[in-house]
C-alpha cells in the first residue's frame, strides 16, 4: 500500500466520519480501523493530530462539493434546473446513507467551529470556495444579483440537509429545491 494511497483513504475515511459521527466522537483508533491503515499511519501523515486531518478532511469535502456544483452547471442549461439538479442528488446521498451523512462540512462547523482555529478556518475558506463558485457560475448564465443568490442556494441547502436528515426524508430538500427555484427565476429572468 503506497503512501498516497493511505493518506488518502485516512482523508475520506475521516471526512465520512467526521460528516457522519463528529469530530468528537470520532476516535483515532475508529479512524485507523475503518480506513483499514496500519496504525503508525496515522502520526507518519498527520503529526498535526487529529485537527491536522480535520483540516484535510475538509479541504477534500470542498472538493467534492465543488466537483459536484460544477457537474451540476455543466449538465443542465438553466441555473434552476442545475441547482433543482444538485439538491435531487444530495438528497440521494443523503438517503443512500441512511440519513446519517449530509454535508461534509456542517457536522464539523457546528461541532468545532471556534473551538479550534485551524478547523474553524478551514471551514470558513471552505465555504467561501463555495460561495465564490457559485457566484461565478451565477453570474455567467446572467444572475443579477449573483453574491445574494450564492448565499441563498448555500444557506438554503445546507438548512434542508439538516431537516431531511433529522425526519428521514427527502420531503425538505425537495421544498427547498421548488422554493429556491422562485428566487432564482427573479434574479435570472428564467422560467420553470
Amino acid at each position: 500500500m503506497s503512501d498516497t494511497t493511505t493518506r488518502e483513504r485516512m482523508i475520506s475515511t475521516a471526512m465520512t466520519l467526521f460528516r457522519r459521527e463528529g469530530y468528537q466522537a470520532t476516535s483515532w483508533r475508529r479512524l485507523v480501523e475503518q480506513a483499514g491503515t496500519p496504525w503508525g499511519s496515522a502520526y507518519h501523515h498527520f503529526p498535526g493530530g487529529k485537527e491536522q486531518l480535520a483540516v484535510a478532511a475538509i479541504e477534500l469535502g470542498t472538493t467534492v462539493v465543488a466537483k459536484t456544483v460544477r457537474r451540476a452547471f455543466e449538465r443542465n442549461e438553466t441555473v434552476e434546473d442545475a441547482v433543482s439538479w444538485w439538491y435531487r442528488k444530495a438528497g440521494e446521498a443523503l438517503a443512500a446513507d441512511d440519513y446519517r451523512g449530509g454535508c461534509p462540512l456542517a457536522t464539523i462547523t457546528l461541532e468545532m467551529a471556534h473551538a479550534s482555529p485551524a478547523i474553524t478556518k478551514a471551514c470558513q475558506d471552505a465555504f467561501a470556495a463555495w460561495h465564490r463558485l457559485l457566484v461565478e457560475l451565477l453570474t455567467g448564465h446572467g444572475a443579477q444579483d449573483a453574491e445574494d443568490l450564492a448565499t441563498a442556494i448555500v444557506n438554503n441547502l445546507e438548512g434542508a440537509l439538516l431537516v431531511s436528515r433529522i425526519r428521514r426524508s427527502p420531503d425538505p430538500l425537495d421544498r427547498a429545491a421548488r422554493h429556491v427555484a422562485l428566487v432564482i427565476r427573479a434574479s435570472t429572468g428564467e422560467r420553470g
